[in-house]
């Protein structure tokens, strides 16, 4: 190695002064690096001159910062510059004693290249020779302590630092005789590269080709859209001789805000590329090599002093590796001590806090931020034999993978616990992401706030992971997470969506896994996939969070449709009383296809276990539970259901009880969780709102024909009191409501029609007959809880009515009826499902009574009814695939009643009839449909008692309004109410 130092070049000093500070203060490009060119001789690598020699060859440097600018150093501000190369601040960070600002700011500039706190250095063509360059030309004096707190500060805003200047090219030129020649050289520089320079220093972060490579305390902020292709933060030296017992710390901070950090390049880009485009130094490839790293962190070996490093990103991308580097300081000793050469080991040395005797790497993402890539911790660990005999005066401050046991013969596992040079952890914020790559090893992540890690084709190893507040952790095809414990809090999610995974037997390994309030382990793995995770205890629990209806919510264990074998504890650690009703049950949900046999952990003679037990005296299954079941389907009979098991305990001293959370709409029916013994299965309930409101079509249409019938019979029954009626034209509204319940189906619906008819009076030989034509129009409003019909009907009648001499009457009616109907409902997971179906009908009505005459005026009429309507309907599907089977649905209805009135006459041609009604009725409808393959009972039968009053009053001998209002009770459809409401124009 050559090192240059204090070599007078006057002119060329005054020169490098003049454009430094020109350049900066006009905002232009310049270079850090050039070639001085003697065209008569030849450059010699092997001997190069020295910089500022008097027509010399050399390569020479000229991007020192420093605030004096009398020694031709550029001052600590670049603004709207580009810069090619290298800018060192090592001057600047080793003067201690002047009272200058420790700080470079760098604003709307490109630095294409690097800034580094260290000599700059560089090598010749053939890799053979390696220069480091220092600053010439001055008596510089250089303060060699460390000053604890003299934290240099680097500032970026709106900047680019690309880590792309990988070398100087340039043409030496020299005569050969009378002959000049020309010879192309290569002066390649640490700014894009690093690797050759590697073992030139303890700090391996100069071999790995990043942008910012900084051996001093250190602030750096970046912010405003700026993007740094690496950074590599060293412990340099600590020593200082006035430092004597007291402690210190080397503290870096790094906050990166709306901006982008990416990778560096170790490896010389310019030769390759693609369509001739060489590749970038941010090019993350993924593939774990030294070209990904984009953050490097290593303390020294030699320093008494712990290295604190924290790193922030809000609204910012991190793309590319994280590595830490932590070794036992100096002065600690992780075997032990003797401190009073006693032969006794007696202490671990270090400092009495144990945090002083701690590396720490901190990361945060906040705000959005993106980190894709992986994160490595190379920390000293203590773990060859007993925790008792190496801990003299330190506590725990990690946990290792692996096994600490205990310093016998047996060896048995006696503890997890261990003290680590240096520890790692990750905390992502308010919706930010980490897409892990390769293999990764930290020792705390914290997922909170909507955040999301996402392993896959990796690997995650962590001491303890915990999400809150809506996080999650998704761990897909090839990816693997192991941690001591892993809590999901908060209504935060963790996802397995594949079975194969860590040690090829599970995704996800956990000691303990503790999911609370809301939060969800989520298995969706294949049917038969058995153990996608492994644990020795799952705890579903709750704390403090409740839900709007002041409900505590617990955790949720979701196997959806995985036929699971859980070989853990499962437990629910609650202890209120479970007849309140914001007890915190443990959730179990699955599909109606999934099924969870629950084994226990099964540590039995356990000898090697951390407790050294000899019995597990946990059951298999202990706390309280509810069983949701999440899926909804139309398909399905309920030989697919009904009985099914969902939850197998394999422990005959388990006390876990297991209650339904909810009913799952499957097939015709709903059904819910029932614990019997030591299973849980499916039970059948009633039907589901799509399944009745299809079962319910035919009674709700034949209640539409019986108000229109109704309707033909009030204007039959009103000729035949009052004026003079010789058959005309009419019009009636009608209406009502209903409400049925066979004990299968049930339903509440609304009817609004109209019908208009036009008749005649004929006299015959024995009766006077009158005959006529009417078409109804309805709609109808059908709906159960989310079950929804909309009905429309159609028919044609034609009627007569005989009036014998002896006041005996017989009417008779024929119809034609058409129903659609549109159905929609809601299943129990929220789905929406509709369909619809259209069916014909014949119906016929035949009635006969008797007038006794009181007076001139009034009258009672007993009469006898029968009538029926013969529905025929297409088979039909709905959208949620349930069948049902077209149905001949048949219904007869017999009625025995009286009517009683009283006519008022006010004039010839005006008078008012009141009139009551009370009758008998019995609904003769045992009907049943095919819905799914089963026979299910939608017929509405039974007695009731209509009641009824009426008015018609005429206002002209030609023209006349009635209207009458019905109560119907008693049988399996109540009519609430019915009204009729018309007006007739008689000839």
């Amino acid at each position: 190695m050559h090192s240059w130092k204090k070599k007078l070049v006057v002119s060329q000093l005054a020169l490098a002064c003049t454009l430094a500070i020109t350049s900066q203060a006009n905002a232009t490009t310049y270079n850090t690096w050039t070639y001085y060119d003697n065209p008569t001789t030849a450059l010699d690598w092997s001997n190069m001159d020295l910089p500022g020699t008097v027509d010399g060859n050399y390569v020479n440097y000229s991007g020192f910062v420093y605030y004096n600018n009398t020694n031709g150093d550029f001052d600590t501000t670049f603004n709207g510059d580009t810069v090619n190369g290298a800018i060192s601040t090592y001057y600047l960070n080793h003067d201690f004693t002047d009272g200058t600002t420790n700080q470079l700011n760098i604003s709307n500039s490109l630095i294409h290249g690097s800034i580094t706190s260290m000599l700059p250095m560089g090598e010749s063509s053939d890799g053979h020779y390696v220069y480091q360059f220092s600053e010439y030309g001055t008596d510089r004096v250089i303060d060699d302590n460390w000053h604890d707190g003299d934290v240099f500060t680097l500032n970026i805003a709106n900047s680019t630092i690309d880590d792309d200047y990988e070398g100087l090219y340039f043409t030496d030129s020299y005569l050969n005789g009378d002959v000049t020649k020309y010879t192309n050289e290569t002066f390649r520089t640490p700014a894009g590269e690093g690797e050759e320079y590697a073992g030139l220093f303890a700090n391996g972060g100069v071999g790995l080709g990043l942008a910012v490579n900084l051996d001093v305390e250190s602030n750096i902020n970046i912010s405003n859209n700026s993007r740094v292709a690496g950074i590599s933060l060293t412990q340099g030296n600590t020593v200082n001789n006035t430092y004597t017992t007291e402690s210190h710390t080397w503290d870096n901070n790094i906050s990166v805000i709306d901006s982008t950090v990416t990778s560096g390049s170790v490896t010389t880009l310019e030769d390759s590329g693609f369509y001739g485009n060489s590749a970038e130094p941010s090019d993350y490839s993924g593939k774990g090599g030294a070209n990904d790293v984009a953050l490097y962190f290593s303390d020294s070996a030699a320093s008494n002093y712990s290295m604190k490093n924290n790193v922030y990103f809000s609204n910012s991308t991190l793309l590319g590796d994280v590595v830490f580097a932590s070794t036992f300081n100096a002065n600690f000793y992780p075997h032990g001590h003797d401190s009073n050469a006693d032969g006794v080991l007696d202490t671990n040395g270090g400092w009495a806090d144990d945090s002083l005797n701690v590396d720490e790497l901190n990361i945060t993402l906040d705000n959005g931020s993106k980190w894709v890539g992986s994160a490595t911790t190379s920390a000293n660990v203590d773990v060859d034999s007993t925790v008792s005999t190496d801990w003299y005066d330190v506590t725990g401050n990690s946990l290792y993978p692996g096994v600490v046991a205990e310093d016998n013969a047996w060896g048995r596992t006696i503890d997890n616990q261990v003290f680590q040079s240096g520890v790692f952890n990750v905390t992502l914020n308010n919706g930010s992401e980490w897409n892990t790559v390769n293999a990764s090893n930290i020792d705390t992540l914290a997922i909170n706030n909507g955040s999301e890690v996402n392993v896959t084709n990796s690997s995650l190893l962590s001491d303890t992971i915990g999400l809150t507040n809506g996080s999650s952790l998704n761990i897909g095809e090839d990816g693997e997470v192991a941690t001591d414990h892993l809590t999901v809090d908060s209504y935060s999610t963790v996802n397995l969506t594949e079975s194969t995974g860590w040690n090829n037997y599970s995704n996800l390994y956990a000691n303990t896994i503790t999911v609370t309030n809301g939060g969800v382990l989520d298995v969706n793995v294949d049917q038969f996939d058995t153990e996608a995770f492994r644990t020795d205890k799952l705890e579903l629990t709750s704390g403090n969070i409740a839900d709007h209806n002041g409900n505590v919510v617990s955790g949720v264990f979701n196997i959806h449709s995985s036929d699971y074998v859980l070989n853990a504890d499962l437990v629910n650690d609650r202890t209120w009383d479970t007849s309140k009703s914001n007890y915190g049950y443990g959730i179990v949900a699955m599909n109606s296809d999934g099924h969870l046999t629950i084994n226990g952990n099964g540590d039995v003679d356990n000898g090697t276990e951390l407790d050294n037990s000899s019995v597990d005296n946990v059951v298999a299954a202990t706390g309280n539970y509810k069983v949701r079941i999440d899926n909804a389907t139309g398909a399905g009979s309920i030989a697919d259901y009904n009985g099914n098991e969902l939850i197998y305990v394999n422990d005959k001293n388990s006390n876990a009880t297991f209650s339904a959370a909810n009913k799952a709409d499957l097939g015709a029916y709903t059904y819910q969780a029932e614990q019997r013994g030591n299973t849980v299965v499916l039970q059948q309930m009633e039907l589901t709102d799509y399944a009745n409101m299809a079962l319910s079509i035919p009674s709700a249409n034949t209640n539409i024909w019986n108000l229109e019938q109704d309707t033909v019979g009030t204007r039959l029954t009103n000729s035949r009191h009052g004026l003079a009626d010789n058959g005309g034209a009419w019009v009636s509204y009608f209406g009502g409501n209903f409400n049925g319940d066979n004990g299968t189906i049930n339903y509440d619906q609304d009817v609004n029609g109209i019908m208009v008819g036009v008749d005649t009076k004929i006299d015959g030989n024995n009766a006077k007959w009158i005959v006529g034509a009417a078409a109804g129009f309805a709609k109808g409003d059908m709906n159960d809880r989310s079950g929804q019909v909309d009905q429309d009907s159609q028919t044609a009648y034609i009627y007569s009515s005989a009036h014998f001499a002896n006041n005996v009457f017989v009417d008779g009616s024929l119809s034609y009826s058409h129903f659609n109907n549109d159905l929609s409902a809601t299943m129990s997971n929220g789905t929406y499902v509709d369909g619809s179906t259209n069916s014909d009908a014949w119906g016929f009505g035949l009635k006969a009574g008797y007038d006794f005459k009181l007076g001139d005026a009034g009258y009672v009429t007993p009469y006898g009814s029968i009538s029926g309507l013969f529905q025929s309907g297409d088979d039909y599907q709905l959208s949620n695939d349930m069948k049902v089977d077209g149905q001949s649905y048949d219904s007869m209805r017999y009625e025995l009643g009286v009517d009683a009135g009283y006519t008022f006459t006010y004039s010839e041609d005006q008078a008012l009839t009141p009139y009551f009604k009370l009758a008998y009725v019995y609904d003769d409808s045992n009907n049943d449909n095919d819905v799914n393959g089963d026979s299910i009972d939608n017929g509405t039968e039974g007695s009731a008692v209509r009641v009824g009053l009426g008015t018609q009053f005429s206002f002209t001998k030609n023209f006349s309004a009635y209207t009458d209002a019905n109560y119907l009770g008693g049988g399996d459809v109540d009519q609430d109410w019915s009204a009729n409401v018309g007006v007739k124009y008689t000839w």
